[in-house]
Formats: structure tokens, C-alpha cells, sequence
């Protein structure tokens, strides 16, 4: 994901619940994949994001606006947080 600096805000959004609703239980792909109830791309994901597997490192810096998605070893989406 790339964002730019304008992406950046000091408040978190108010739509976790969406988002957690869309995601979690959800597998996660790239390229081409057909996008079915159960898959999402990820370039569907907000601007300012980042994707965690199970074993990926995180800063952590400050980033109120920021989706977190955290994923298992089989790129199923576990949780979302923002920050």
C-alpha cells in the first residue's frame, strides 16, 4: 500500500465495525483471484493500511487512521484495529 502524507489525520475514522464486518473471517488475495463471499482483494483495503501475518514484525508508531489487518498463516483476516 502506498499513501501519501494528505492520508494522514489525528482522528480514527469511525468505520471499524464496517470494516471488521467486510474482513474478518475473510481470506485475503492479490492478482487476479475471483472475489467470492469468502475472499477480498487486497487492494480493496484503505490507502493508509497494512496487512499482519502471524509471524510479521510491526512498528509501532502512531498512525490513528491507519487499518491494521492481522491475518493467520493462511491470509485469513483475524482481526482489524485502527492505530
Amino acid at each position: 500500500m502506498t499513501s501519501k502524507a494528505t492520508d494522514f489525520v489525528l482522528d480514527k475514522p469511525n468505520d471499524l465495525e464496517e470494516w471488521r464486518a467486510k474482513l474478518v473471517g475473510k481470506t485475503m488475495v492479490d492478482g487476479d483471484a475471483q472475489i467470492t463471499s469468502e475472499v477480498f482483494h487486497v487492494k480493496d483495503l484503505p490507502n493508509v493500511s497494512r496487512v499482519l501475518g502471524p509471524t510479521t514484525p510491526a512498528t509501532r508508531d502512531y498512525i490513528p487512521n491507519r487499518l491494521n489487518v492481522q491475518t493467520d498463516e493462511n491470509d485469513k483476516v483475524t482481526t482489524v484495529y485502527y492505530c
